[in-house]
């Protein structure tokens, strides 16, 4: 079976030291306002968001992963000249309103 680790935003360190090690880890984020504020954190431990490489939205199959987002290139070099490392960024599912409060469930 397949696992997967998903890194929330309060480990940065950790994200960091798997991408320095050539790995894609994978990050569960809220939504886009939390993607930047992701790109800010990473921003200050010298890591860089690479804007010459856009968001890649077909890196997984969002069939078997509907919560996959896309995937963003960084660097450590703030010219975006360094070799990209990368992050997969999932959003969590918005949670569907339903009956089941009127029911008295």
């Amino acid at each position: 079976m397949f696992y997967q680790i998903r890194y929330q935003t309060g480990e940065i360190e950790d994200v960091i030291k798997e991408m320095k090690n050539g790995n894609i880890p994978c990050m569960d984020v809220d939504n886009m306002a939390e993607f930047e504020w992701v790109v800010n954190k990473l921003k200050e431990h010298g890591i860089y968001r690479i804007s010459s490489i856009p968001l890649d939205r077909k890196a997984r199959d969002v069939i078997k992963e509907p919560e996959f987002e896309f995937r963003a290139a960084f660097c450590d070099n703030e010219d975006g000249k360094g070799e990209p490392m990368y992050i997969d960024f999932y959003f969590e599912p918005i949670v569907e309103e339903d009956y089941d409060p009127i029911f008295g469930d």
